[in-house]
């Protein structure tokens, strides 16, 4: 098949990482990718590091009006079947496009949106709307779209490893699709790369950091954690303003634990850092289906997060990890429990593990995608043959 993938953001994040993996996953199965996104940014250089044709063209402002009046240009052009969004500006410019091109269209919803695109803009025959959890599915049920209409199918991860692929039995020995230019530069550990103490025991936080993900709570925690675990550390990797960075710091070194925080910023080296991790964390206010926890489970981490979203879809809580009401105390509860016994948490991880490899893999994501494309394709080709 030859497909379009069309994605309105470019930073590092949930869908962007799904964009990749995904486009990865169906080149490496056959298929003809090309995406196209926002200009600049994480996602473009990682594509194109991975041999994936990419366009990047104006999605905001006066200048996305050329980007749209030239889709259907580039549809033709490179013979695209399927035409697949991700986010909701990007869902705008799929639906167009397949109404002008009559092409069958998939657009995955990986946030929490109330956008009327979903409602008044599908194009009635040969579109699908993805959600990533079924949170969200049953949400898009209650603003009135067609279960019909509507299939969860989750994020996977590359980070699986040697991991069995759907559709073609093989195996894939795949390493992750994100450039790590930073390992094999040295001999350093990531503890002697972040000035840690070599038994130091690592909670690690991955994403933006702000109040959103649960930054703020996670510190508010720390004296309770290192109360219990004297050699407790929090490493958060991602994206970080200054103001809240200053306003983390100044919060920990009111309890003389401002040594205890480290802000490594956006890593292409995500796998390697959490590899090092005695467990991982997703505090946060919302999560439709967790890259972050997935790609954890996949290396075998125990994750403790809030019983938000789609969290409680990804987590067998007290078997791959455990699920927390989101204050510092249920926090602090939960991670000093785990760090204290080090053959819960390998229990755990091995069990987290298993549970990505047969539900959250890219190799299975990527199959229930491609059967998908394949259906509505099926699909037109009935409904040619009927007229």
């Amino acid at each position: 098949m030859n497909i379009l993938q069309i994605v309105s953001s470019s930073r590092t994040s949930g869908a962007e990482k799904h964009v990749l993996v995904l486009s990865d996953r169906l080149r490496r199965r056959g298929h003809q990718v090309t995406v196209l996104c926002p200009n600049g940014g994480w996602l473009p250089e990682q594509l194109r590091a991975n041999g994936i044709p990419t366009l990047e063209m104006a999605m905001r402002g006066a200048r996305s009006c050329l980007t749209a009046w030239h889709l259907p240009r580039i549809a033709r052009e490179r013979k695209i079947e399927v035409i697949h969004a991700h986010l909701t500006r990007a869902a705008y410019f799929g639906f167009l496009t397949s109404r002008l091109t009559h092409l069958p269209v998939v657009s995955s919803v990986h946030v929490m949106t109330h956008d009327f695109a979903y409602r008044r803009l599908v194009p009635k025959r040969r579109s699908q709307i993805v959600t990533v959890s079924d949170c969200l599915r049953q949400a898009m049920l209650r603003q009135g779209i067609p279960p019909s209409q509507i299939r969860t199918i989750y994020n996977g991860t590359d980070f699986c490893g040697d991991e069995a692929v759907g559709g073609n039995g093989d195996l894939a020995a795949l390493a992750s699709v994100e450039r790590r230019p930073e390992e094999g530069a040295g001999t350093l550990t990531v503890r002697a790369e972040l000035s840690l103490p070599p038994d130091a025991e690592l909670i690690g936080l991955f994403g933006i950091v702000n109040e959103f993900k649960g930054h703020p709570i996670l510190v508010r925690a720390l004296k309770e954690i290192v109360a219990a675990r004297p050699r407790a550390y929090v490493v958060c990797v991602g994206s970080v303003q200054p103001e809240m960075q200053q306003s983390l710091w100044e919060t920990a070194s009111a309890d003389g634990l401002a040594e205890r925080l480290r802000f490594t910023g956006v890593r292409n080296d995500v796998r390697r850092l959490m590899s090092e991790m005695d467990v991982v964390t997703l505090p946060s206010l919302f999560e439709a289906c967790s890259m972050a926890i997935i790609e954890a489970m996949a290396m075998g981490k125990p994750v403790v997060a809030t019983r938000a979203g789609g969290n409680p879809e990804l987590i067998a809580d007290q078997e791959t990890g455990l699920l927390i009401e989101r204050t510092p105390e249920a926090l602090a509860l939960a991670l000093v429990a785990l760090l204290s016994d080090a053959g819960r948490r390998r229990q755990m991880g091995a069990a987290a593990r298993q549970r990505a490899v047969t539900r959250f893999s890219a190799g299975v994501m990527a199959c229930q995608i491609e059967h998908l494309y394949q259906e509505l394709l099926q699909a037109g080709a009935a409904e040619a043959a009927t007229n």
